[in-house]
C-alpha cells in the first residue's frame, strides 16, 4: 500500500490559482470558448459511433443509462463501458489545451 502525504501549501497554491483563473473575466469566456470547440472536436473525431451516441445521450439528452441502453439495444453495462472509454478519449484530447 501507498502511502500519500497531503501538503497545505499544494492545496493554497492550487487553490489562488482556482480563484486567478475565474478572476479573469474576458480570458475565461475565450477558454470556455476553446474548451467547448475541443469537446465538440473530441467527440467528432476521436470516439466511435456507439460512443457518441452514448454519450450524446447522456449528457446532452440527459438520458439515464438503463434509458439508453433500451434506445440502442445494448446492456447497461455495456454503455457504462462506451461512456469511460470515451471520457478517457475526450481526458486525452484535453491535455492538448
Amino acid at each position: 500500500m501507498r502511502n500519500i502525504v497531503l501538503s497545505l501549501d499544494d492545496q493554497i497554491n492550487s487553490e489562488v490559482a482556482f480563484s486567478k483563473y475565474f478572476e479573469s473575466g474576458e480570458n475565461n469566456n475565450n477558454t470556455i470558448k476553446r474548451m467547448k470547440k475541443l469537446l465538440a472536436a473530441a467527440i467528432q473525431n476521436e470516439l466511435t459511433d456507439r460512443q457518441k451516441d452514448c454519450v450524446i445521450q447522456y449528457y446532452y439528452e440527459k438520458k439515464s443509462v438503463k434509458e439508453i441502453a433500451e434506445n440502442t439495444g445494448i446492456k447497461p453495462t455495456t454503455v457504462y463501458k462506451h461512456i469511460n472509454k470515451a471520457r478517457k478519449a475526450i481526458k486525452k484530447c484535453a491535455c492538448y489545451l
